[in-house]
Order: C-alpha cells, then sequence, then structure tokens
C-alpha cells in the first residue's frame, strides 16, 4: 500500500473516530440531566397524600405519591416528562381529584426523588411504570382494578408502550407523545445544535445510543405500541403548534391505534401548552375520559 493512500486512510479514520467521540459526548451529556427540586407538596392544594418508596421492574429504588380519591373509584398514575418531576403533575391531578379519581404520581429513575443519574428518554423508564403498576397491585387498600395512566411527552410515550403489553392499564390518555424515539433525538438534537450538519453526527448518536442502552431507538416506539392497545381506549392531546414534538406525530399514533380512541388538538398551543390555556376545559376533557372508560 502506497504511503499517500496510508496517510488517506489515517485522516480518513481520524476524522471518523473524532466526529464519533464529538457525537457520542454530546449525546450522553443529555442523559445526565440536572435534577429539579420537587417544588411543590400534594397538601399546598389540599390534597392528602402518603409518600412511598418502590422498585423499577430492574431494580432501581423510586419515589412517588399516594394520593387517595374516593375508595370505590378507580387509580391514575400519573407520568411526568423528561427533565421534570412528579410535582409538575400537581395542578393536573387536583382537577382528577376533585373528580374522585384516586392518584398515583411518581419520579422517573434520574428526576425527583428517584435513585439513578441517567435518562434513557423511554426505554428504561418502561420499567419505572411497570413497577408502578406492581407496588399499586400489592397494597391491600387498592382494589385489583384496571388503572388508568396519563403521560406527558416523554411521559406519554412511556404510557403507550407499556399499555401495549400490560392489560393491568385499562385506559391511556398522552399528551403530546413523540411516536418514535429516532425521530425525537433526531429532532432535539437539530434544535439543540442547529449548526451541525445532519449526516453523519445523527448516525453516530444514534449508534451510541445502542451502544449506551442496548436497543436501536427505531425501537422505542410507541407509534408502534399504539396498534396492540385496543380495545382499550386511547385519548391523545397535543397542540396544534408544537415546535417539539409536532402534530403529525399524534396523527400517525392515532392513525396506528384501534377504536376506540380520540385525539384532542388544541389551537394555538405549544409543546405541552395545552392545560395553561384553558385549566377547566383540560381537567373536564380528561375526567370525562377517564370517567367513561374505567369501571
Amino acid at each position: 500500500m502506497s504511503r499517500p493512500l496510508v496517510l488517506v486512510l489515517e485522516i480518513l479514520f481520524l476524522a471518523v473516530f473524532w466526529t464519533w467521540c464529538l457525537s457520542a459526548a454530546l449525546f450522553l451529556r443529555n442523559t445526565v440531566l440536572p435534577r429539579m427540586p420537587i417544588a411543590q407538596a400534594p397538601e399546598l392544594l389540599h390534597l392528602g397524600s402518603e409518600t412511598v418508596e418502590f422498585q423499577a421492574t430492574d431494580g432501581t429504588r423510586l419515589e412517588g405519591w399516594k394520593i387517595p380519591g374516593e375508595p370505590s373509584r378507580p387509580w391514575i398514575l400519573l407520568c411526568h416528562g423528561l427533565g421534570a418531576n412528579r410535582a409538575d403533575l400537581l395542578d393536573i391531578a387536583a382537577g382528577l381529584h376533585e373528580a374522585g379519581f384516586n392518584l398515583f404520581l411518581f419520579d422517573f429513575r434520574g428526576h425527583g426523588g428517584s435513585h439513578g443519574r441517567v435518562t434513557s428518554f423511554g426505554w428504561r423508564e418502561q420499567r419505572d411504570l411497570e413497577g408502578a403498576l406492581s407496588f399499586l397491585g400489592q397494597q391491600p387498600d387498592i382494589p385489583a382494578a384496571p388503572y388508568g395512566v396519563y403521560g406527558i411527552s416523554m411521559g406519554g410515550a412511556v404510557a403507550l408502550m407499556v399499555a401495549a403489553r400490560d392489560e393491568r392499564i385499562g385506559a391511556v390518555a398522552a399528551d403530546s407523545p413523540y411516536p418514535n424515539l429516532e425521530e425525537s433525538i433526531g429532532r432535539h438534537m437539530s434544535l439543540m445544535y442547529p449548526l451541525l450538519p445532519r449526516l453523519p453526527f445523527r448516525w453516530f448518536v444514534l449508534a451510541t445510543y445502542r451502544l449506551r442502552f442496548g436497543v436501536w431507538p427505531r425501537q422505542v416506539s410507541p407509534e408502534e405500541s399504539a396498534a396492540r392497545l385496543a380495545p382499550r381506549p386511547l385519548l391523545l392531546i397535543h397542540g396544534a403548534t408544537d415546535p417539539r414534538m409536532p402534530l403529525e406525530g399524534s396523527h400517525r399514533i392515532a392513525d396506528r391505534a384501534g377504536e376506540p380512541k380520540e385525539l384532542w388538538v388544541i389551537d394555538h398551543a405549544g409543546h405541552l401548552e395545552g392545560f395553561s390555556l384553558d385549566p377547566d376545559a383540560y381537567h373536564m376533557r380528561l375526567a370525562s375520559f377517564f370517567q367513561a372508560n374505567l369501571p
């Protein structure tokens, strides 16, 4: 092999190597998020609660709140979004509690009061929701009946994927979920690092995810999971002008889901802005959905 060819190959190898290193560093730093404090307690909204600890199905220690309502009414689990914690859902929880529901709010790993440092954006977090379901099923004061699950953004995606294979979940409401993680990672990389070329950085980020978490991001797919949810009901909520999770993703999820299903598009709402635009309408729509579809 000639010396010029060897030199070209060395330069090519170094270029690929350092591009991958940069891509991996940019991606992995975003899997360790600042842990936001739990800034609000249920008691501030006149919600009686019990702080509990339980385990995800892979053993990670998690923390949550049991907020009992009317004993005869169903239990609803609430799943927060990326970078947030269970306190972010207390305003929505208050509306569901007023309608009589029993509630369980918990922190995903690496968030709030739960253990763990790394987020996988929806893959390992499925173990957290599974653990929450198992924990509720072991409580003597909680009837063994189908549960409702409400999730926002990443939490909505997790809710859809777990519900597809777990019939303990009787109804799902998801606000602004992503259709699959590969698309979501690509979009967020473009939003955070607009000057980086889409290729080859996206390839290297996806490969880094596979090496870090053992699965390709395209396999983390609420869109595919929605096809296995029926006949359990689904309510999708999405802002019409969401730049982070475009409305088109919820349309695709709805297209894959069987009946019964609803897609509620909120005009002039960006990402997760539907509740703040009209809290009363949001509470009413969400409570009505669960009242109609949970025993």
